[in-house]
Order: structure tokens, then C-alpha cells, then sequence
């Protein structure tokens, strides 16, 4: 008998994406749930199937699975099925749901690395449909709390977690209404303060170019252990710390592999920021 080798390796990799469908994590979070069989079609995409399923009973677009409290519309961003996510809000998901355990919205849920560690990539459309579809963009977890699991969730916000990763984010949550310089949490962290803590260069010259942010003021309060006291950083101290000051300053060293930095250095130095005469805090966060 002669076997066809293609036409088994396609059968193949049907088997082994089939199962993939049914085995993420994030799908069994609502086995033994009425949202369960919505779930496995929000994976596979099958747009037919779920618009079936949501006209029979529509409130289970609003269901929390038990264990995280994500509902399909945010399970829809976790398998990044950009179709599946459409179509609900389509059918009249709600663009505004909020995770009963965590208390993040689908909006924040969506301002996430889409991928994996082998290739992540920036995926915009999720939010940018939810903001068309009146997600706000202002809703912010205010302070961190201990919730029901005993799991600590940080004060947060649509545009805190956007700079941390990509400039369009921003601009966009901007473009919808977001406010740039609220403070959330014992720490008063900013947007501008999350950019400048993780290097977001190009975040921080906008905040700083385009919307005119104020480096002299305080960034952050830090909680520095072990006193737990409450302690004020400056964007010196996270720009740089004092002996890598020192080092930019040197005119031996390669200054290259640090030109973003050294920019923003330079640039703050002409607004007045002092880097010379400050001193710095040390062993934070």
C-alpha cells in the first residue's frame, strides 16, 4: 500500500493543534463552567459556533471562571484570537468588564507583550478596539490590595501599563483621554515614573517633550525595608546612580553603548536637573 507522506503529516499537525486547542491553561480555567464550551470556541475562532452560542444565552459573556476571574472576552486576548475578540464585543461583550478578583479591566488585560520569550511582538488592536467600543480609559486600580485568594494585586492603570511597553500604546491611550499625571497608590507612582524606571527612552521624551511633564518634581515614594518607611525618588536616582554618573561623565569611556541614556542625562542637565550636587538613594525597590 503507498502512503501518502504529506497527506500524513497534515493530518499530523491537525492532531496536534487540536489538541493544543482544548489543553490551554487558560481555556480549563472554565471547565465544569456553562462558559465552557464558549471558551474552547473562543480559541478555536469558530466566529459561527460562538455567535450561536452567545444568542442562546448572552450572559455567559459575562461569566468568571472560579480560579483567575477572566471572563472570554479577556480569555480572547490570553490566546490572542483577535477574531474571537471582534466578534464578542460584536454580539455586545462588555468593553468595560472588570476581573472580580484582580479588579483590572479588559482594557488594562489588553496592554500586555502578545508572543512568547522566542519572538514578542506588539499587538495594538485590542486596545485600540476596546477604546472605540467607549473602554475608559482613566479606570485604575487605585492601591494595592491583598484579594479573596490572598494574592497581591498592585495599584495599576491602562496608561501605567502601557509605559512600560510601547510608545504607540501611549499615544493612543492619550489620543482616547488618558490622564498622564494621576498618582496611584501609597507610592504615587506615575505613568512617566514606570518609563523612566524601566528605560523606556522614547515614552520618556514624549512624556518630557510632548506633554511638557515636570522632571523636578517627585517620581515615586519608594518603601525601602526594613523599616517599611516611605522614602521620595527624584528622576536622578533612577536615571542613574551616582558612580555610573561618574563613568558618563569620563571621557574614557564608550559612552555609545549607553546613547539613550546619556541623551536623556544631557537633556535633563539643560532643564535644570542636577546630577552633580545630589544625593543619591541607593538599594530601592
Amino acid at each position: 500500500m503507498r502512503i501518502n507522506i504529506k497527506y500524513c503529516w497534515f493530518v499530523l499537525c491537525l492532531a496536534i493543534n487540536s489538541c493544543a486547542q482544548t489543553s490551554n491553561k487558560n481555556v480549563e480555567f472554565f471547565k465544569d463552567t456553562p462558559a465552557y464550551e464558549l471558551a474552547i470556541e473562543v480559541q478555536k475562532g469558530n466566529l459561527k459556533k460562538i455567535e450561536e452560542i452567545v444568542k442562546e444565552n448572552p450572559d455567559l459573556m459575562d461569566y468568571s471562571n472560579p480560579e483567575t476571574g477572566s471572563n472570554v472576552l479577556m480569555l480572547s486576548i490570553y490566546v490572542e484570537n483577535f477574531k474571537s475578540f471582534k466578534k464578542l464585543l460584536e454580539l455586545g461583550a462588555n468593553p468595560n468588564y472588570i476581573n472580580p478578583k484582580t479588579k483590572y479591566s479588559v482594557l488594562m488585560e489588553s496592554i500586555i507583550y502578545f508572543g512568547s520569550s522566542l519572538e514578542w511582538r506588539e499587538d495594538n488592536r485590542y486596545a485600540e478596539l476596546l477604546l472605540n467600543y467607549k473602554a475608559d480609559p482613566n479606570y485604575a486600580v487605585e492601591n494595592d490590595f491583598v484579594n479573596q485568594d490572598n494574592n497581591y494585586v498592585t495599584a495599576s492603570s491602562p496608561l501605567l501599563k502601557a509605559s512600560r511597553i510601547n510608545l504607540s500604546l501611549v499615544k493612543l491611550l492619550i489620543k482616547y483621554g488618558a490622564d498622564p499625571y494621576k498618582k496611584l497608590g501609597e507610592t504615587e507612582e506615575t505613568p512617566f515614573s514606570s518609563a523612566v524606571a524601566r528605560g523606556k527612552f522614547d515614552i520618556v521624551n514624549y512624556y518630557i517633550d510632548s506633554l511638557k511633564f515636570d522632571v523636578h518634581q517627585p517620581m515615586k515614594k519608594v518603601i525601602r525595608k526594613p523599616k517599611n518607611e516611605l522614602v521620595t525618588f527624584y528622576v536622578q536616582d533612577y536615571v542613574v546612580n551616582n558612580l555610573m554618573y561618574q563613568k558618563l561623565k569620563d571621557s574614557s569611556v564608550n559612552v555609545d553603548k549607553d546613547k539613550e541614556r546619556w541623551e536623556l542625562i544631557e537633556k535633563l542637565e539643560a532643564m535644570g536637573v542636577d546630577f552633580r550636587n545630589y544625593d543619591y538613594k541607593k538599594n530601592y525597590e
